[in-house]
């Protein structure tokens, strides 16, 4: 057992639940080729696995103005689309 990061950068598609603003619990819309349900599941994978997870957030548009982060241990959303 170890410490790890796992940290992706992507681009492309639209992911789900944008009229959710700031302080909503966003639990997403679980389409297949949705990219933030895709990365919710990764965490909820990691989680059934044993893994004790510390931080995980989908950050929208980071180092923007408009950057909408969704902590994906808590749910809860911060900033609005």
């Amino acid at each position: 057992m170890g410490v790890f990061k796992v940290e992706v950068q992507a681009v492309g598609a639209h992911g789900c639940e944008r009229h959710f603003g700031d302080g909503s619990t966003v639990i997403g819309c679980e389409r297949h080729n949705c990219p933030d349900c895709i990365t919710r599941e990764f965490v909820r994978r990691l989680k059934r696995a044993g893994c004790s997870i510390d931080i995980a957030l989908l950050t929208h548009w980071p180092g923007s103005e408009q950057e909408v982060n969704d902590n994906l241990l808590t749910g809860v959303r911060s900033g609005n689309f």
